[in-house]
Parts: structure tokens; sequence; C-alpha cells
């Protein structure tokens, strides 16, 4: 069996190294998406002679870049300071691990085949209809999420592959006793611990850099300092609104579905509920751990809608990913029973007007519900109806239309593509214009702020042949085509404009290495028995185990709190902190934990297990890393930061 084969494999190193791809948050599109896309005359590093190119890269940086912003939420700075030399390295990095490890993958011989995978979606609850695999369904929730059948099926294959080594290289782990006994023991220990730390502000006075220095870092790192790229466009956007302003609705086919609606058999139960939703979206094919982050973020989204009920609809606009109702402040209208997904509709109808809901889980992803109206069973007027039936039918009629309007739209972009009026004139679109734009998704409005558009406007088709670019949709039943108005290739900055800066940050890196090393002699004095030449200042005391210290130290001093031997103490301990100096630790007091119930036992051992998958995986992706043929273009990242294949 296929299993049995994976299993077999993971006794060796590769099911260890495709361990690591657990961690590597790059499945965004499918591994095969992003090692397909482009060719190799812009390769700016090759893997055993495939290369990863500039557009690869800049597709999963600019991803990258909108996750970490959305995960921040509204305190995330702006793309241009998340866009910095560390980012765009580690995301290089990340690319070259994918590689190697795909190539070890390939090379084992080891494939998930056509049936698991049928079998797979088929077994998917969002895919059925009458508990049976609904090959309409699938493609449709497929579409609403902007995906085809061919990439979310080579994503599940990616995914299938990982689960099932996963699966064996967790059940061949073997931690020993005598090392869980140890962990344990660790892990109910309490040490009491004071913090001191040597900032590099108190060197910066002594740190004199000059002209000469300053020039020639310049020189040497020039691409470190320069304007980014960038790009002014024209664009139009096709959405359902924007077909539904021009749907007549008559006075007969509204009365006509009045009539038709009042001729309908009477409900058990007519009363209708109104309710808005912030709805965080889940792909049907998340993993769990992926849906923990999302449900994760949905409960950070609750506690800011529980501290401000009144700002629901703002949230909404800010959070919801529900393209229907987020402009709307996540507002659904009145619905009644048997219209919504059965969770949605009985945490509704359980509520009372005015109340928020927890966390309510359907096949659409997490949602937060706040019911704004209720209203009896009463029959209404054709006039009071009038609004309600015009909207649902107005509806109804741009949807069916989207389609038609889809394709004319996609057709006219690009026969006409000198010019973006042809479409906008045929279907009545706005022209817009945005401001200056660069690769990193800076000065580009939300709607276009979306990794496959901001690749598309920087094609050289666009930049300098200034054709359209083909028809984007950026979200559901939206469409996007925009052209190069102005271009601008990235230039080296004036030294004149970057000189102080410069200074500034030779004078900061200068002040590090002198507080490093004034932390470094102070533990040894301090370990010594001595006085040591710096001044410190130990906070008070705190009691912490493993599991309180993370928040309560730097996180590079908690291996060496937990590392110093406490058969003399006070003991002392330290580490660098990058870009802060150097942080110290004194170990005053070590007291063994009561022991551990079966339960807590059972997680720290679990804990340990990982963190040795954990440390073995990425010592042996290191070790293969080293053994591959890596190379890596000059500049590639338009950073003076080096990147080594080790």
């Amino acid at each position: 069996m296929i299993l049995e084969r994976f299993r077999e494999m993971s006794q060796g190193t590769v099911a260890k190294i495709l361990l690591s791809l657990i961690i590597i948050p790059f499945a965004l599109f499918g591994v095969d998406y992003y090692f397909k896309s482009g060719g190799s005359s812009d390769a700016i590093a090759k893997v055993e002679g495939k290369p990863i190119t500039q557009q690869q890269f800049n597709l999963v940086l600019q991803q990258q870049l909108s996750e970490l912003k959305e995960s921040m939420g509204a305190n995330a700075p702006d793309s241009a300071q998340l866009n910095n030399p560390q980012m765009r390295l580690a995301v290089l990095q990340k690319l070259i691990d994918q590689t190697v490890v795909e190539h070890s993958a390939k090379a084992s011989g080891l494939l998930v085949s056509d049936q698991l995978i049928a079998e797979r979606i088929a077994a998917i609850e969002a895919f059925k209809k009458d508990g049976k695999f609904s090959q309409s369904i699938y493609e449709q929730l497929l579409k609403a999420r902007g995906m085809t059948p061919v990439r979310f099926e080579q994503d599940l294959r990616n995914e299938m592959a990982l689960q099932m080594f996963q699966e064996g290289v967790l059940n061949s782990s073997v931690v020993s006793q005598v090392s869980q006994d140890a962990w344990v023991k660790l892990a109910s220990q309490t040490r009491e611990i004071s913090v001191a730390s040597i900032s590099p502000d108190a060197y910066i006075n002594k740190v004199s850099i000059d002209d000469q220095a300053v020039r020639a870092w310049y020189d040497s790192h020039i691409d470190q300092y320069r304007n980014p790229e960038r790009v002014q466009l024209q664009y139009v956007v096709l959405t359902t609104d924007a077909i539904s302003k021009d749907v007549v609705i008559s006075p007969e086919e509204i009365k006509k579905a009045f009539d038709e609606h009042n001729a309908k058999p009477a409900q058990p139960s007519s009363e209708e509920r109104r309710a808005a939703h912030i709805l965080l979206q889940v792909k049907p094919s998340a993993s769990q751990a992926e849906r923990q982050a999302i449900r994760k973020k949905a409960e950070q989204i609750l506690a800011e809608v529980k501290a401000h009920p009144a700002q629901f609809a703002q949230l909404a606009q800010k959070y919801s990913q529900d393209p229907g109702s987020a402009k709307q402040g996540g507002d659904l209208g009145f619905f009644g029973r048997g219209v919504m997904a059965k969770p949605f509709e009985e945490a509704v109808f359980a509520m009372k007007a005015g109340e928020t809901s927890d966390i309510v889980q359907t096949e659409f992803g997490f949602h937060i519900i706040r019911l704004t109206e209720v209203k009896g069973a009463q029959a209404r007027t054709l006039a009071e109806a009038t609004p309600d039936i015009t909207r649902e039918l107005r509806t109804q009629r741009a949807t069916k239309k989207f389609a038609e309007a889809a394709d004319n739209f996609s057709n006219l972009v690009f026969e006409q593509s000198g010019s973006l009026k042809p479409v906008a004139d045929a279907l009545k679109l706005e022209l817009q214009q945005t401001p200056w734009v660069s690769r990193n998704g800076a000065g580009a409005p939300a709607l276009l702020n979306n990794a496959k558009f901001i690749q598309a406007v920087f094609a050289q088709e666009v930049v300098r042949d200034k054709r359209n670019t083909s028809a984007i949709e950026v979200a559901p039943n939206t469409l996007v085509a925009a052209r190069a108005l102005n271009y601008e290739a990235a230039t080296p900055k004036a030294f004149e404009e970057v000189r102080a800066g410069i200074r500034q940050e030779l004078v900061r890196k200068e002040a590090e290495k002198l507080a490093e090393q004034a932390g470094k002699d102070a533990l040894a004095a301090l370990s010594a028995g001595k006085t040591p030449e710096a001044t410190l200042s130990f906070s008070p005391a705190a009691t912490l185990t493993r599991q309180t210290v993370f928040g309560a130290l730097p996180s590079e001093l908690v291996d060496p709190a937990f590392k110093a031997d406490p058969a003399k103490l006070p003991a002392y301990a330290g580490a660098a902190l990058p870009g802060k100096g150097f942080g110290l630790v004194r170990v005053s007091k070590v007291a063994e934990g009561a022991a551990l119930t079966p339960e807590v036992r059972k997680q720290a051992e679990a804990a340990l297990r990982s963190r040795v998958e954990q440390e073995e995986t990425a010592s042996t992706v290191a070790s293969l890393r080293r053994t591959a043929s890596i190379s890596i273009t000059k500049n590639a990242l338009d950073t003076p930061t080096r990147v080594s294949p080790e």
C-alpha cells in the first residue's frame, strides 16, 4: 500500500527533510504553481539546475507581506517598512529550502495517485449535496475562491504527500525514556530569574564614523539604497454591483414576484431576522494548523467587537472576507429559516436583537454574527415589500449577466489592448487611476493589492509596450484590467540623500558591537565572582517555569536561563539581543516542581518530541543544502544582504 511505502521511506532522510515543509509558509498557491511560473531567463537562484525566478520571488514576497499586514491588523506598518532586507532574505531562503525538498521528494519516486486525490475530494463535506459529491458545487466553490480544479487538486496532492510523510515520521520517532524524564523534570522546575541588559544606546556617543567610511559603505552597498521600481496605472473594475446599476425591474415583475411569494404555502415559522456578520474564509483543503490560525484571528476580532460593539459595521468592513456584505458593514438583510447554512441559522435564531455570537463555524469559514432586527410573521403590503423585492431581483439579474459581461470584458481588454476606453464605454465602467504603485504593493488601493495583479502590472508588455493586462479576478465576481500610464525603473538614491541615514546606521552597528562585547565581559566577571565594569541593573526576581517563561524573557535568554548550572547560585548566563545589545540573566533560586499529572506529563512529552523533530528537520535541511548545487545571482534581491547556500 502507498501509505506503507511512505512509512518505509520515513525511516530515511527524505521524510525528515519533508517534515520541514510543515513550517514553510509558502503552500499558498501550490508548490508547482510557484515553480512553473515564468521562465529561467530571470532566475535569481538555481537549485540542482531548477530556477527560482524573480517573478516567483515577487509573488511569494507579496503574498507574505499581505498576510503579515493582515495578521498585524491596525498595528501593521506600511508595506515599505515590512519589505526590508531581512524579509526578502527570509523569503529567498525558504524558496531555496522548498526547491531542495521538492527535488528530494521527486528523487525518492513517491507520488500521490489520482485515485487518492479523487477519494479525498469526494470526502470533503463542502462539496457534497444530499450526502453525495457534487461536481457543480465543487466547481462553484472553487470559482468563488478564485481557484481552478487543476490548481486545487495540485495543492491537495502536495498537502496529502506532506501529511503522509509527517505521519510516517511521527510514527517512527523515538525519544528515550531518560530524555523524557529529564525533560519533564525541567518542565516542572521553577527558577527565580532576574534580567539586566546592556543597550547600544549607552555607546552611541562613543562611536565616531567619518565621511570616508560612510561613502565606502554607500559605494559597496549601493543596491540597498534605491528608489523602488514603480508604475502609475489606469484601471477598470467589473463587479455585479456595476452591472446591477443598469438593471431595470418593472412594476409588473415586482407584482409577479410578490404574488408568487404570497401564493406559497405558509412556512412553519415565517419570522425573519436581520443579521450582519464578519467572515474569515477557510479553504476546503485547509490543514488543521491553518484552520487553527484562522480561528485564532477570528477570536482576536471577536474580542475587538466585544470591546467596541457599536463599531461592528466598521470592523466588518475592515476584516470580513465576504465580498457580498463586507462593504455594507456585514449586513445580510432579512432572511428566514432554511436560507443560511445550518450552524449559522441556529446561531441567529437563538439570539436576541442586539446580541453578538461567539465564533460560528460553517463550511465557508468562521463567522462573528450580530443580530440587528427581528421581524414577525405578519404579511407585508406590496409597497412595503417593493424595495426588498427590487433589490433581490436586481441582484439575481446582475449575477446572471455577470458571466456574459465578464466574457465581453476579457475580450475587449485583449482585443483593444492599447486602451481601456473601449471596455469602459461598452460596459459603462469608470476609468480610474492609481497613485504610484511599487512591486511590494505600496500605494495600491486595497482592491488592487493582490499578488497576481501586482505581478501582472509589472510585466514587460505592460510597462514597456503599454498594453492592457488581461482581465484579473481579484475577488469573487470582481474583474480588473489595468494599463501603465507612467513607469519608473528602480534607480540608486543620491549619496547626499542617504548620507545621514547611513551614518546613523553605521553608528548603531558599532554601538551594538560595543554593547555586546561589554555584555560578554560582564558575564565573564559575574561568573568569576567579580564586579563587572559595566553598570548593571537587574530586575526584581520572577519565579518562572518553562511554560511561563515565554513573554517574560526575551526569547534569546530562555535557553540560557534554564541551562544555567544550579549547582552554584546565583548562576549567570547571557546572550546577544539582535539590535538591542546584550542580555544577562541571574538565577538566584531553583526548586523542583510537584509531580506532573498524567495529562500534563503527556503534553510535556509531546512537546519534547515536536522539538526533537523540528531540530532534526532543520539540521537535515541544512545538511542537504550543503550538498546541493545552489547558485544565487548577484544582487538578486536588490539588497546588500548576502545569501549563502548554507
